[in-house]
């Protein structure tokens, strides 16, 4: 036979029933049902006044939140969760201090709460951890401009039915993006030609990190390409990638899921109008931003 399963509404209707019968006091009832004194006397006086709806569970939260966040804050964290939907509580803080002056803002776990409250974030299932160590071949930068990491976001269609291809170059130190172009394509010679720019305004870096794709690497000796021997010629270090493993570009591809939620959907009308918002975008990620490092080129 199964046990016999009780809740706690029925508990209190049948404290309260054996209360009205007359035939055991309050003290011998509470010591019954195992409830103290203070809180028999307190449903008792809940059910003569409103009846069996007064026995029932009522909300525990203060009447007044002295440290509630203000409503004109709270407007602008959900205004500018709109605005970037990619962004986090971290992100949304910094920009409340730097941007709109708050020089208190709320906490991040206060402003995800905002968010949540508000259905504009949703939980992401966390990944088993695996431990992968570092490659030996690929050199953690010290200071700015010595290791430049360089790769194409991949390529959309433009709403003019022309293509699109983001050539993005990310400083591996400081996470400044030095680049957000938007190419017709992935051949040689427009390659060449964002780099000779880049390089006579930001000087020439010391390593350059790329993936074993085109333009940046080929089937011939040593997997150079007409680019690559171009920067080796120039006295730049090209350090390739292990194939088929894009977390040793963690941050650069972390800032591609950035750019391709904020800046690529919807699609522009045509390439100068995407060449526009990209470079908006670039401005943006880099000065908006809560950065690990302050040194920016």
């Amino acid at each position: 036979m199964p046990w016999k399963e009780t809740k706690p509404m029925t508990e209190k209707e049948r404290f309260a029933t054996l209360a009205q019968t007359g035939r055991f006091t309050v003290g011998e009832l509470c010591a019954d049902f195992g409830i103290s004194r203070k809180t028999g006397h307190k449903y008792l006086k809940r059910y003569r006044s409103e009846g069996r709806d007064g026995l029932a569970d009522r909300s525990r939260r203060p009447r007044n939140s002295p440290n509630a966040t203000v409503r004109s804050v709270e407007s602008l964290i959900l205004k500018e969760r709109r605005k970037h939907p990619t962004w986090g509580p971290k992100k949304i803080r910094d920009l409340l201090l730097k941007v709109h002056g708050i020089y208190h803002p709320p906490h991040e776990s206060t402003i995800a709460l905002v968010l949540s409250r508000h259905g504009l974030s949703q939980r992401r299932k966390r990944k088993i951890g695996v431990h992968r160590v570092r490659p030996e071949h690929l050199t953690e930068p010290t200071r700015p401009n010595e290791v430049w990491t360089v790769d194409f976001k991949g390529w959309f269609t433009l709403k003019d039915g022309q293509r699109c291809d983001p050539l993005t170059v990310c400083d591996r130190y400081s996470r400044y993006i030095i680049c957000c172009h938007g190419c017709a394509n992935q051949q040689f010679k427009g390659t060449l030609r964002v780099f000779k720019k880049l390089m006579r305004h930001h000087g020439l870096p010391e390593i350059i990190r790329v993936d074993n794709g085109t333009p940046f690497a080929s089937v011939a000796l040593g997997g150079l390409s007409q680019l690559s021997v171009w920067w080796i010629e120039q006295g730049i270090r090209v350090e390739f990638m292990t194939p088929a493993s894009p977390q040793e570009n963690g941050s650069h591809e972390r800032m591609h899921r950035d750019l391709k939620a904020e800046a690529t959907k919807p699609p522009s009308k045509n390439l100068p109008a995407q060449r526009k918002r990209l470079e908006r975008w670039r401005h943006e990620y880099n000065n908006d931003r809560p950065h690990e490092s302050l040194d920016m080129l």
